[in-house]
């Protein structure tokens, strides 16, 4: 993915920088909202790229530490845009703190977290956040066990027409491969259906 840029007057007089960052996980997701609201809070360079959030090989993240000076402010419009989880966040503060330079997310009030009253309130909600994500896992676990014991179906149920469909046509000779294409699903659908035993 390639960077944006857009540089203005005042970076080129070789004043502060505002340096956006921008990041979906697939190439079906769009960049369109980051970048216009990017645009609209004046970034004079923006860094796009579509990369998973679990990935540590995100090269314009990497290009956009490198190139932040002292006092050039990065935004970001969602925390999780930048960082996989608080402590990466904070890594990625403090890689820019070293600098000079600040870090500010917009769904956390547009708050530098590189000042020590964002640090506090950045490090405050997202130790609550990490409570609620623990009790929603807690729950979905209490909530299979129970479901376990019940003896009630877990997961999505089986499309049984193409279970069939995938059946009939392996017992004409067609290779899994070929299966797949023709019905337009994964092959691994098609191997959980025949199993291992059905040949090539």
């Amino acid at each position: 993915m390639y960077t944006c840029v857009s540089i203005s007057l005042s970076s080129l007089l070789g004043h502060f920088m505002k340096i956006g960052y921008a990041r979906v996980s697939t190439q079906d997701q769009t960049l369109d909202v980051q970048l216009e609201q990017l645009k609209r809070i004046g970034c004079d360079k923006i860094y796009q790229e579509q990369a998973s959030g679990k990935s540590s090989d995100r090269e314009q993240l990497n290009l956009l530490l490198d190139f932040a000076r002292e006092g050039d402010v990065i935004h970001v419009t969602k925390v999780d845009r930048i960082a996989r989880n608080t402590i990466d966040a904070l890594q990625i503060a403090d890689q820019l703190a070293q600098k000079k330079a600040g870090l500010v997310f917009h769904d956390l009030g547009d708050l530098d977290i590189n000042s020590d009253v964002g640090r506090v309130i950045y490090t405050t909600i997202s130790a609550f956040a990490e409570m609620e994500r623990k009790r929603i896992l807690q729950r979905c676990n209490e909530g299979r066990e129970r479901a376990r014991s019940e003896g009630r179906h877990l997961g999505r149920f089986p499309n049984k027409t193409l279970h069939t469909r995938i059946q009939e046509l392996a017992g004409q000779g067609m290779n899994k491969h070929a299966i797949s294409k023709e019905l337009e699903c994964s092959r691994t659908t098609v191997y959980k259906v025949l199993g291992k035993n059905i040949s090539l």
